[in-house]
C-alpha cells in the first residue's frame, strides 16, 4: 500500500463522518440557503479528493518528513483551530474569528499589528452581516447581542 493510499483512507472516513454530521444539522424553515450547504460542499470535496488521492501514483517507499521548525508552527495552529471550533458556538462567530485571525497571524509571523487588528475585526464583522442579513444564513452570535 502506497503512502497516498494510507493517507486517503482516513481522509475518506473523515469525509463520510463529516457528511453524516452535516446531515444532522437542524433545518431552518423559510431560508433559501441553509447552514448545511457549505459543510456539504466541503465534505463532498474531501471525499472526492481522497478518492483521487487513493488512485494517484506516488513514489514507492516515500516517507513523510516534517522539520522540527515546521512543527513549532503547525502544532500551535492546529491547536488554535481546535480551540476555534470549540468556542465558536458559545462565544460566537465574530469574537471567535477576530481572536483566531489575530492570533494565527501572529503565530505565522505577521508583524504589523495595526493592520492585523483591522483585518481581524473587519473581516468577521463584514461576513457576519453578509451571511445573516443578506444571505439569510444563520451564524452563531454567541455573547454579542447582534
Amino acid at each position: 500500500m502506497t503512502m497516498n493510499q494510507k493517507i486517503s483512507i482516513p481522509l475518506f472516513i473523515l469525509a463520510i463522518g463529516y457528511l453524516l454530521a452535516t446531515w444532522l444539522l437542524p433545518k431552518y424553515e423559510y431560508i433559501l440557503i441553509d447552514a448545511d450547504i457549505f459543510p456539504l460542499l466541503l465534505g463532498g470535496m474531501l471525499a472526492l479528493f481522497s478518492i483521487i488521492l487513493f488512485f494517484s501514483k506516488d513514489e514507492e517507499g516515500a516517507k513523510i518528513y516534517i522539520a522540527k521548525d515546521d512543527l513549532k508552527i503547525i502544532v500551535p495552529v492546529v491547536l488554535l483551530m481546535l480551540l476555534y471550533i470549540l468556542l465558536l458556538e458559545p462565544i460566537g462567530f465574530v469574537i471567535t474569528t477576530v481572536c483566531f485571525i489575530f492570533i494565527c497571524s501572529l503565530l505565522l509571523g505577521y508583524k504589523n499589528h495595526l493592520t492585523n487588528g483591522i483585518v481581524a475585526v473587519l473581516f468577521p464583522v463584514f461576513f457576519y452581516f453578509l451571511f445573516t442579513r443578506y444571505l439569510m444564513i444563520a451564524l452563531p452570535s454567541g455573547i454579542l447581542p447582534i
